[in-house]
C-alpha cells in the first residue's frame, strides 16, 4: 500500500527542484538543469524561473511542497553553510516525511574541499552522488536513479534546453559588429631551401654511413633525397658519392606546379618537401633539449622538464606549474604545411607528470587533469604561452632557424599571423567544464587521447 501511495504521489508531482548556493554554484546548476530538461524532465531552480521582484520564499516553498518529486542539493563548501539552502532543505525534510519517500532528497557532491564529515547533518546520512570527478558520470548515476524510481519524464527534448539557454543565458551574448584582431597558431615561413636534391649514391654502401647524417634525408630510387647540396663530407669513401650525378629541382617550381617528370611527379616532390621540413623541425626541437612524447596521428609534443628554465619561466611566462600532487607542463606540437602558403602550425597541449619529469601513464588520469586544468585558461593564457614558446626557439633577429641541410635552413617568423574579423562578442565572466559522456563510460577526446609513448630524444 505504501508503495502504491508513493507512486501515486510521484505522478502528481513531476518537478525536480535544484537547491544551490548563488552565485558560486550557478554554473554547475545551469549545466545540470539544461541537461535534465533536454532528457525530458521538468526542472525548477531559481536561476531559470524565479522572476525578479516576486516573493521568492513563497514561490520556492510552494514549488517544493506542491510540485517537487525529487529535491537535489548541490553540495559545495559554500552551499553547505548557505542560509538559503538550509531553509530549502528544512522544507524538503518535511515533504520527505509527508511522502514517506527516503529517496526524495538527493545530495550532489561537486566540491573537493567539502569532506563527508563536514556535510550538513540532515544530508550526511543520505547517499550522495559524486560529481567531483566527472560531471558526466555523476549525471549518468543521477538519471539512472530516476529511471529506477520511475521519476516522470517526457521524451528527450534538446530543443527545449536550447531555447531556455538562448532566452535566459545568451540574451546578452549576441555578436557585436566591430573589427577584432585574433591571434592564430600559424607562423609564416619566410624562406625555404632553394632546391630539392636527389643525389645518386651506392645504396649498398650507404647503409653504413646514413646513421651519421646530421640533416633530414630519405632514400628514393637509388638516390638520397634531401635539401642539402653538400653531402660528400659525410662519406668516408668518395666513391660512394659523385657530385655530377644529382638532380636539383627548384622548390619554387614544385610549389607552383611547374615541375613534373617521370622520375618524380610534382605531387611526390611536394610530399618529399613536407617530409623533410617536418623532420627538420623534429631534429631542431630535440637539439633544444626538450622532452618529447608521441600523440596520435604521428604528432610529437615537446615540453620542458621542471627547473629546466629559471623559475620554470621564459619571458615571464610560466611553462611548468603545480597542481596538487602533480606537475603540469605546457607543450607544443608542430607541423609544417605548404598550403595555403608555407607555414609552421604550432598546437598547444598540456601534459602532467608525477614529479616534473616522468609522465603520468594512466590515460583516464591524464585526460581528467588536462581537462580540469585547461578549463581554467582563457584564450589569452593559451596565446601568451604559445607565442613565448615560439620566442624560446628564436636563434637571432626574431627568427626561428630550422636546419634542414649542411648549410640549408628554413626561416620562420616567431610571431604568429593575425587575422581581423568584422564581428566580436562579449567575453563570459567565467567558464566551466562540460564533460562529454558516451554509453561506455569513456570520454570523447581529441588526438591527445591515446596513451603517451615516451621518446628517448634520439628517435625521429
Amino acid at each position: 500500500m505504501d508503495t502504491e501511495l508513493k507512486q501515486d504521489n510521484l505522478q502528481k508531482k513531476n518537478s525536480i527542484f535544484i537547491s544551490h548556493a548563488t552565485p558560486s554554484d550557478n554554473e554547475f546548476t545551469k549545466w545540470l538543469s539544461l541537461k535534465l530538461i533536454s532528457f525530458g524532465y521538468t526542472v525548477w531552480c531559481d536561476i531559470l524561473f524565479l522572476d525578479k521582484g516576486v516573493d521568492f520564499w513563497k514561490n520556492i516553498e510552494n514549488e517544493i511542497r506542491t510540485k517537487t518529486c525529487r529535491f537535489l542539493v548541490v553540495l559545495s563548501e559554500i552551499s553547505n553553510k548557505s542560509e538559503g539552502v538550509l531553509k530549502e532543505i528544512s522544507v524538503a525534510e518535511k515533504v520527505k516525511k509527508e511522502l514517506n519517500d527516503d529517496g526524495f532528497i538527493i545530495p550532489l557532491l561537486i566540491d573537493d574541499k567539502l569532506s563527508y564529515d563536514d556535510i550538513n547533518i540532515h544530508l550526511n546520512r543520505l547517499n550522495a552522488i559524486d560529481f567531483k570527478n566527472s560531471w558526466a558520470s555523476g549525471l549518468h548515476e543521477l538519471t539512472a536513479s530516476f529511471t529506477r524510481n520511475n521519476i516522470p519524464k517526457s521524451i528527450d527534448n534538446y530543443n527545449a534546453s536550447s531555447e531556455i539557454y538562448n532566452n535566459i543565458f545568451s540574451k546578452d551574448k549576441n555578436i557585436i559588429i566591430k573589427d577584432e584582431t585574433y591571434n592564430s597558431s600559424w607562423f609564416p615561413i619566410l624562406s625555404l631551401p632553394e632546391y630539392l636534391y636527389f643525389h645518386s649514391i651506392d645504396i649498398n654502401n650507404f647503409s653504413h654511413v646514413k646513421e651519421n647524417i646530421p640533416f633530414s634525408f630519405f632514400e628514393y630510387k637509388n638516390h638520397v633525397c634531401t635539401f642539402s647540396e653538400d653531402i660528400g663530407s659525410i662519406f668516408p669513401n668518395p666513391e660512394l658519392f659523385e657530385k655530377s650525378k644529382k638532380i636539383a629541382v627548384p622548390t619554387s617550381k614544385i610549389l607552383n606546379r611547374s615541375y613534373d617528370t617521370d622520375f618524380a611527379r610534382n605531387f611526390e616532390c611536394k610530399k618529399f618537401m613536407i617530409r623533410l621540413l617536418n623532420n627538420g623541425f623534429k631534429r631542431m626541437m630535440t637539439n633544444k633539449n626538450l622532452r618529447a612524447y608521441h600523440l596520435s596521428n604521428f604528432k610529437t609534443g615537446y615540453w620542458f622538464e621542471i627547473n629546466q628554465l629559471e623559475k620554470n619561466k621564459f619571458n615571464k611566462t610560466l611553462f611548468v606549474g603545480k597542481t596538487k600532487n602533480y606537475n603540469w607542463h605546457f607543450c607544443i606540437s608542430g607541423l609544417i604545411k605548404l598550403i595555403p602558403f608555407p607555414i609552421l602550425v604550432l598546437t598547444s597541449h598540456i601534459i602532467f607528470t608525477e614529479d616534473g619529469k616522468n609522465i603520468i601513464k594512466s590515460k583516464p588520469k591524464q585526460h581528467k587533469l588536462r581537462r580540469k586544468k585547461g578549463s581554467t585558461w582563457y584564450n589569452n593564457n593559451w596565446n601568451d604561452k604559445l607565442e613565448n614558446f615560439a620566442k624560446y626557439l628564436i636563434c637571432d633577429d626574431d627568427k626561428i632557424v630550422i636546419p634542414v641541410g649542411a648549410k640549408e635552413n628554413i626561416i620562420v617568423l616567431s610571431s604568429s599571423i593575425k587575422f581581423t574579423g568584422r564581428v566580436s562578442y562579449i567575453n563570459p565572466n567565467n567558464i566551466h567544464e562540460e564533460d562529454t559522456y558516451i554509453s561506455t563510460n569513456e570520454y570523447i577526446d581529441d588526438d591527445e587521447g591515446k596513451e603517451f609513448e615516451e621518446l628517448d630524444g634520439t628517435q625521429l
